[in-house]
């Protein structure tokens, strides 16, 4: 290569490296990745309706929703008594902060985008202001979108595909420019949050308002409205009542719980679930389809939260240590977040005191002492007591210590105290090249649970557990050291090996029900709700129509893109549980017997395929599932041989009455033979 020829490659690349622009921290909507839509393509296209700008509305629906969202936007802007002008200068504004919310390249020019925003995010608000009213009143008949049957289910799938999204903040925007009568308060307020100094002329002076509680107001306004159109079309059953998700109430309980727990799972719960109840509260999240993906997220926490309450309440341990490990590190990883949230607070309040009023006085040290707690604002706000918060921010950072600690959960629910814990990790880190000896493989800790009971049974017989054997425990020198109570340390020892016998994948439901596990379609049809309990596993139904697996697929591809930090894969949790349940067409019928699957494909084999495919591409990990507790369960059932006997039983002898009939009288006879042969021999 010539020096001329290399001085032009060189100068190329640079060019290019030059061109590079920074990657945007918002970027949240994307396009699927080409493994994850060769599965099912069409799941991700919109049919009807385009939203954003990945999609032409020119080639979708052959145009039939263009003509529609001029005819909206002229509709709200009589209703609202607004101008083109001031919304088109609203959005120029929010241009470049709405770009970086895309991930993909845009072929978009300024003008286009921005009428883009205008017309879709226009066309959203009307169309959930138009379906309330439909509801209350049965209104809207003049109107082709309600008029005709078909139309109105399309427009809701398409509003939920991932990749036709509008960033939720320029709904908000639109939502308070078309619900509020000062327009000029909303253009000098650009961004949510921001603290706006009004004057005011009766009172001759200044007055401080936030208009924070306005835009609050507003927005919460505005959740409702959505969370009202898709209820009617999802085919999961919900709560959208969404005042409660973060009432006073709800907090106290949910605090109280964290204290009270007796395990660490349901702290950690707890925890994840003010986060998302925060996050709902603050609408933190991007776009509609990260609105019901929150929305989910609490049903689910809220009824996982609820069953866990209930194993504790009937003395019920966790025994595996690897179901809620990915949970720390969730709780681990909040840590920063929420560091940034108190220093946005303490800005805002910095702020604020520029304006105070004459003789108004600040305790600056209840403001920091609020500071230091995770979520401060949000307990204080919802007159939660300090001292209740101040515990909640210990048990945080208590939990936030464990993490570096092997074995943390077995410790923990062995009743070990943190201070030999990490004395036991500093030994066990020193020691463990050292001393093959105290390798729980060497000790038996991948015995099966057969096993491990005869060992004990046998212990006890000789009276052994008096004994301070420290060579039966794993790890036992460490913890010797560490000054563990031997009861707490044969406690560990039990807990540390279950962890060995455990299977996180559970077989075909057809296969579950001859080993004596009962299906029942849930009383509380809460939104993914999984509960078992000795042999009956009850599961809120689930309609299988047209769109259900287009729902399933962009709620998955949200999470699979969903920042790590921030991610919950409870969808993905879920879509994995019903395809280890699900592995025949006869599993699918079982289930639809039961009324847990409602089937409106009309073939089993179908949903069958349909459900076994939903995996297909999916990066999920196992152990962090919400369902870890409820697999495990499972297969502690199986392995019981007595629930297979009995299981058998019924299936053979009590499957009828006359069977039931013949299986009593070959009792009776037997019981009549053996009587008579007693007799026989005492005469």
């Amino acid at each position: 290569m010539g020096s001329d020829t290399l001085s032009t490659c060189i100068e190329a690349i640079e060019r290019k490296l030059a061109g590079l622009t920074q990657i945007a921290k918002l970027r949240c909507i994307y396009k699927v990745h080409e493994q994850l839509r060769n599965v099912n393509e069409k799941a991700y296209k919109p049919v009807l309706l385009a939203i954003g700008p990945y999609n032409d509305q020119n080639k979708v629906g052959q145009g039939f929703m263009k003509e529609h969202k001029l005819r909206y936007l002229q509709q709200m802007l009589k209703r609202t008594k607004g101008s083109v002008k001031a919304y088109i200068a609203t959005l120029k504004e929010l241009e470049e902060r709405a770009l970086k919310y895309y991930g993909e390249h845009i072929s978009h020019t300024s003008n286009e985008f921005v009428e883009m925003m205008l017309l879709d995010g226009c066309f959203i608000i009307e169309l959930f202001h138009k379906y309330e009213i439909y509801c209350k009143v049965g209104g809207c008949q003049d109107d082709p979108i309600f008029k005709m049957k078909w139309v109105l289910p399309r427009i809701a799938r398409d509003l939920l595909l991932f990749e036709n999204q509008l960033p939720f903040f320029v709904l908000a925007k639109l939502f308070g420019m078309s619900q509020s009568n000062n327009t000029l308060l909303h253009n000098r307020s650009r961004n949510l949050g921001e603290h706006v100094v009004d004057i005011d002329e009766k009172k001759d002076g200044i007055s401080v308002e936030s208009s924070t509680s306005k835009t609050m107001i507003l927005l919460k306004r505005l959740n409702d409205l959505a969370l009202n159109f898709f209820s009617g079309v999802l085919p999961f059953e919900w709560n959208v009542d969404a005042s409660s998700y973060n009432s006073t109430e709800k907090i106290k309980h949910l605090l109280c719980l964290a204290h009270e727990a007796l395990t660490p799972s349901l702290p950690d719960m707890v925890w994840q679930r003010l986060m998302v109840g925060f996050r709902f509260k603050n609408v933190e999240f991007e776009h509609l389809l990260g609105l019901i993906h929150t929305t989910i997220c609490i049903s689910l926490l809220d009824m996982e939260i609820d069953h866990a309450r209930e194993r504790q309440e009937v003395g019920v341990k966790l025994k595996n240590a690897e179901i809620f490990k990915g949970l720390f590190g969730l709780i681990h990883e909040a840590i920063i977040p929420l560091l940034t949230k108190m220093e946005n607070m303490r800005k805002a309040i910095s702020y604020t005191s520029k304006f105070q009023k004459p003789g108004f006085q600040v305790n600056m040290a209840e403001i920091e002492e609020w500071e230091s707690i995770p979520y401060g604002s949000e307990f204080k706000e919802a007159r939660i007591e300090f001292n209740m918060a101040k515990k909640f921010k210990d048990d945080v950072y208590e939990t936030d210590r464990w993490i570096t600690i092997p074995y943390a959960i077995e410790l923990q629910e062995a009743g070990i105290e943190f201070d030999k814990a990490k004395k036991f990790k500093d030994l066990h880190d020193r020691n463990r090249n050292e001393d093959q000896k105290s390798k729980p493989c060497e000790i038996g800790t991948q015995m099966d649970g057969v096993e491990l009971k005869t060992v004990e049974k046998f212990r006890r017989l000789l009276c052994l557990d008096r004994i301070e054997n420290w060579k039966s425990v794993p790890y036992g020198k460490e913890l010797h050291e560490a000054g563990v109570e031997f009861n707490k340390a044969k406690k560990f020892k039990h807990l540390l090996a279950l962890r060995e016998i455990e299977d996180w994948n559970i077989h075909g439901a057809t296969e579950l029900a001859e080993a004596g596990i009962r299906f029942k379609k849930a009383d509380k049809c809460d939104m993914f709700s999984i509960k078992f309990n000795n042999g009956l596993m009850e599961i809120s139904p689930l309609s299988i129509g047209d769109h259900t697996e287009t729902y399933l697929r962009n709620l998955i591809a949200y999470e699979q893109y969903c920042d790590r930090d921030n991610g919950f894969n409870y969808v993905s949790n879920y879509v994995r549980f019903m395809d280890d349940l699900i592995n025949t067409p006869k599993d699918v019928e079982l289930l639809r017997r039961r009324g847990i699957i409602q089937n409106y494909l009309g073939d089993d084999e179908v949903i069958s395929t349909m459900v076994n495919k939903l995996c297909d591409n999916i990066n999920f990990s196992t152990t962090d599932s919400i369902y870890a507790r409820t697999s495990m369960d499972v297969n502690m059932h199986c392995r019981r041989h007595k629930n297979v006997w009995m299981a058998k039983l019924r299936r053979d002898y009590f499957n009828s009455p006359w069977a039931l009939l013949s299986f009593l009288a070959a009792v009776l006879l037997i019981a009549l033979a053996i009587t008579q042969t007693i007799f026989s021999i005492i005469h």
